[in-house]
């Protein structure tokens, strides 16, 4: 159960995230934050570094109590500002709608990740589909192969990976659009021999602004790969 509050002092707001879960060991508060970190199944460990870095760019910071057994307690905190906040609307590339509609598969196992992409891409335009992992990616495509124009996957997920997810889907579909993206930066996430390669690569985290017009452009062109 979690538990949700803010607070407000003087020169920052601070939102509190609390657990009554397992806890976290001593020896390992301080790793929480690094890349693909984690206590659970391969596939998970980059919540929490992206989380660290957009609140750094907002000149915040994180502090951290846990016990084993006890729960953990997150604390964000954020500077405040008088400055009066303008709200932009989303803006779309030129000729998106035109060129650019249709369907997108979103595949990560990440929760918040799946949830924020897809609302991005559906104020874009587009309509979408999302899957937790490969497996479930791969029997969604087969639902609705004739619908889904580009396929949007992470490239570290459990039971079935983004390099094997693409290569099923291209048993399916050889012409289908597919970004791979991850926490590794490209010349890593590229190495080793692979049959099939996706159309373009995104580096988490990324722009919502990029990944619309990355769609946009190999959905245009998806002939040409990374």
């Amino acid at each position: 159960m979690e538990n949700w509050s803010f607070f407000y002092g003087l020169d920052y707001a601070c939102l509190e995230v609390a657990d009554t879960g397992c806890g976290i060991a001593a020896g390992d508060i301080e790793k929480v934050f690094e890349p693909f970190f984690s206590k659970k199944f391969v596939g998970r460990g980059l919540g929490l570094p992206v989380v660290l870095g957009i609140v750094k760019a907002h000149q915040g910071a994180i502090t951290v109590e846990s016990k084993p057994g006890r729960g953990s307690v997150f604390r964000v905190f954020l500077p405040l500002t008088t400055e009066a906040i303008l709200q932009k609307p989303i803006q779309t590339p030129q000729g998106q709608r035109a060129a650019g509609v249709g369907t997108v598969l979103v595949v990560d196992d990440e929760p918040a990740l799946r949830k924020a992409v897809g609302f991005a891409l559906k104020k874009s335009g587009f309509t979408v589909l999302v899957a937790a992992d490969g497996v479930e990616a791969v029997e969604i495509f087969g639902q609705h192969r004739e619908e889904i124009s580009c396929v949007m996957c992470d490239l570290t997920m459990p039971r079935m990976n983004g390099w094997q997810t693409l290569a099923a889907l291209r048993k399916l579909a050889p012409d289908i659009p597919v970004i791979l993206s991850s926490g590794y930066s490209e010349s890593q996430a590229m190495e080793g021999d692979h049959a099939e390669r996706p159309q373009a690569f995104l580096s988490k985290p990324y722009e919502f602004k990029t990944l619309v017009e990355t769609i946009v452009r190999i959905m245009r062109n998806p002939k040409t790969s990374s």
